[in-house]
């Protein structure tokens, strides 16, 4: 039977990116903290298409991520080396390509312990890894990232000063200035996506850190009365704008991270979902460990 994918298209045109998205597979265990957890990653794997082929042969990319995903069954991987892994695959199984990418997306569940009560509570987290391939000289060659998404809040500085300045009309003294007074809040989700350089080692745990102390404070599932009140004065007491979010989380990245190479590219988003208005705000910032050192020292 003639194979269709290798005649000739009607326009010779190369294309950068074919393959699959929303590739589910069974829960696997990733490497995340001091323990495995587990998740139900979602992959997306692309290969590039020379002008000479008219389609991809897309039943070996759900095989390649399947044979992958088998070889960690019951064991603990992280899911940039596992995308890796897919990415390198994916070049030797389709001979014809020439470049691979593949992203993973999946939800996970660690613990975290409350800082006012002490008591233990289950927090959700978006774990993100990516890897490309290419053919070179000596070889396949790979690179590879993973990232964080994680929900807290911040408390905004501006309307903050506005209520301060009218509480002063009734209050006289220092006071006025160490009060948690009102202000609106908003949940924020930041995110941190890094390269993560041949020979060097990341707890995407450490991704989580960085952007819980960025915000105004964490967020948790499990609060008691007091715990929220906590919560709330906290937050007041240290107000941000996501402008100021995305800069400690720059910030936090450079100085957790300062044995990596200059070289080392990595991007910070954050979203703040407004709650006195009805759009939400949003802020990016990407760059190389080089370039911020010198900024946060």
């Amino acid at each position: 039977m003639e194979d269709i994918h290798k005649k000739r298209p009607s326009f010779s045109i190369p294309l950068q990116f074919v393959g699959v998205k929303g590739v589910k597979m069974p829960v696997a265990f990733v490497k995340f903290g001091e323990r495995p957890h587990f998740t139900l990653p979602v992959f997306d794997a692309y290969i590039n298409l020379p002008s000479t082929m008219k389609g991809i042969h897309a039943s070996r990319h759900y095989e390649v991520v399947a044979e992958v995903i088998s070889h960690f069954a019951m064991k603990s991987g992280k899911l940039e080396e596992i995308c890796e892994k897919i990415a390198v695959k994916l070049l030797e199984r389709h001979e014809y390509a020439s470049r691979s990418y593949v992203r993973a997306k999946g939800e996970l569940v660690f613990e975290s312990r409350i800082e006012d009560s002490g008591s233990m509570s289950f927090e959700p987290c978006t774990m993100i890894g990516k890897a490309w391939a290419h053919r070179a000289r000596s070889g396949i060659e790979t690179k590879k990232a993973v990232g964080v998404s994680v929900k807290g809040m911040t408390a905004c500085p501006c309307a903050l000063e506005y209520v301060r300045e009218k509480v002063k009309h009734f209050l006289e003294g220092p006071l006025t200035d160490q009060l948690p007074l009102a202000t609106h809040v908003q949940r924020v989700t930041g995110t941190i996506m890094i390269e993560v350089p041949h020979g060097y080692e990341l707890d995407a745990m450490r991704l989580v850190k960085i952007i819980e102390r960025s915000m105004s404070s964490p967020t948790y599932g499990l609060l008691k009365r007091s715990d929220e009140g906590e919560i709330i004065c906290r937050a007041v007491s240290n107000p941000k704008f996501a402008e100021d979010v995305i800069r400690s989380m720059i910030q936090g990245v450079v100085e957790e991270l300062w044995d990596f190479p200059d070289s080392t590219s990595f991007e910070c988003h954050v979203k703040s979902e407004e709650s006195i208005h009805k759009h939400d705000l949003v802020a990016k910032q990407r760059g190389t460990i080089g370039e911020f050192r010198c900024l946060v020292i």
